[in-house]
């Protein structure tokens, strides 16, 4: 887990270095983002179609400030390289959260369990501070000068670093969650006091991402994206039963959305 965090801080660190580096012959844009995120988490069963995609499912929405690593405007005598062409850095400080339920063939069962399943259900909420690096297969500057009129979209692939600040919480349909016989047992406080926990944390997370911008006007773009978004921490939804077998990854979720990026210079 250290080695993770590491890992992390070092590829932040690096993004900020190089954006500082890049001032001198540079390009910077705002913009702000909205869409929904499915969170996978220990709610619900693995491989379930509700559990993963359409069930956990909240809203989320962020601010986001790019550099580009050269200076868009079209210049006959411009030299630049592959790198700025091609690559740019992206800051974001995004909030997301969810109502989370259990789903899949064991919550459904008529029995006790299946009961305390059904009953059982949470929320988390979730705040983004960090930096990504895109890969645009379009050249950057031909697409914001937009001296090529037919030259409309702009896809491109991420990958970035985040710190992350969560707050989970639990409650029961049968009572108060911290009773014995009132969540599922490997949950179970009193059995397993770690497994349930609902102090907020801070933890770090991977991303990876692919999307596209649109040209809507001469100094603005919508964005388009896909990101999927794994933590170093599986308390993000409060749950973490280690001793239970079937508990072999860490939270993780999937943000679709869209936004609205305007040029600066």
């Amino acid at each position: 887990m250290r080695i993770k965090h590491k890992i992390a801080t070092v590829l932040i660190v690096s993004l900020i270095a190089i954006s500082l580096k890049a001032q001198d012959e540079s390009s910077h844009e705002i913009g702000l983002i909205y869409g929904s995120a499915s969170f996978t988490t220990d709610y619900g069963e693995r491989n379930n179609l509700k559990s993963n995609v359409a069930g956990n499912v909240g809203p989320g929405f962020g601010a986001v400030y790019y550099l580009n690593f050269t200076d868009y405007r079209y210049r006959w005598n411009q030299r630049t390289t592959y790198w700025a062409e091609h690559f740019r850095v992206r800051a974001e400080l995004s909030y997301m959260s969810a109502k989370l339920d259990h789903f899949g063939q064991w919550a459904d069962k008529q029995s006790e369990l299946g009961e305390r399943l059904r009953a059982h259900h949470g929320k988390t909420y979730l705040l983004n501070v960090g930096a990504q690096l895109e890969f645009h297969w379009v050249d950057i500057v031909d697409f914001g000068s937009r001296r090529i009129p037919d030259l409309k979209w702009s896809p491109y692939i991420s990958g970035g670093a985040f710190v992350d600040f969560y707050n989970p919480s639990i409650y029961s349909d049968l009572g108060d969650w911290r009773d014995p016989d009132i969540l599922y047992p490997k949950w179970d406080p009193n059995l397993w006091p770690d497994a349930a926990r609902v102090t907020p944390g801070i933890t770090m997370s991977a991303t990876l991402g692919i999307g596209t911008r649109r040209k809507l006007g001469y100094y603005s773009d919508l964005l388009i994206e896909s990101r999927w978004q794994y933590f170093f921490s599986n308390y993000v939804d409060g749950l973490n039963a280690r001793q239970a077998p079937e508990n072999k990854y860490n939270d993780w979720l999937l943000w679709i959305h869209v936004g609205y990026i305007y040029y600066l210079n």
